[in-house]
């Protein structure tokens, strides 16, 4: 079928990855949401994805990063990151771009938090990364980072 995909999916999370309503993939460096449409095979998996319609697409996803947020793993990772949904609300503004919005929501990957708001009128998900952020103003509820070039732009 045109726009499959291979994924080897380690055991402890194969039952998660098949239950997610969505999975994330690495574009352009910036976690994307895919919904899987169909799937066949036990450990190399072969993926159908939802918007995944032709070979090209598929190979422009080939080796990027796959990955499930925090909340869709039943397994536990082990440990458990402090609550941050108290920056909902909070507006984040980078340094070179100024104002972006309103924080929606903060999501856990397993890899980071990430704030989701929407910006040009399209969802972004930007890493709450220690690398990024600059300063927290919880009195004027501000987030100001030094986002890298071409974040905005996906």
């Amino acid at each position: 079928m045109e726009g499959e995909l291979k994924f080897f999916i380690e055991e402890e999370f194969f039952d998660d990855f098949l239950d997610a309503p969505a999975i994330f993939i690495s574009v352009a460096g910036k976690p994307a949401p895919f919904f899987i449409k169909s799937f066949r095979g036990e450990n190399n998996l072969i993926v159908k994805l939802e918007d995944v319609d032709t070979r090209e697409a598929a190979q422009q996803m080939a080796g990027a990063e796959v990955f499930l947020r925090e909340t869709d793993i039943a397994s536990g990772s082990g440990g458990s990151q402090p609550d941050f949904s108290y920056l909902e609300g909070f507006i984040i503004t980078d340094r070179e771009a100024g104002e972006l919005g309103p924080i929606e929501e903060v999501a856990e990957f397993p890899q980071q938090l990430m704030a989701i708001l929407t910006y040009q009128g399209k969802e972004l998900l930007i890493p709450l990364n220690d690398a990024f952020i600059l300063n927290i103003n919880e009195r004027t509820r501000r987030i100001e980072m030094d986002l890298p070039e071409g974040l905005l732009g996906l």
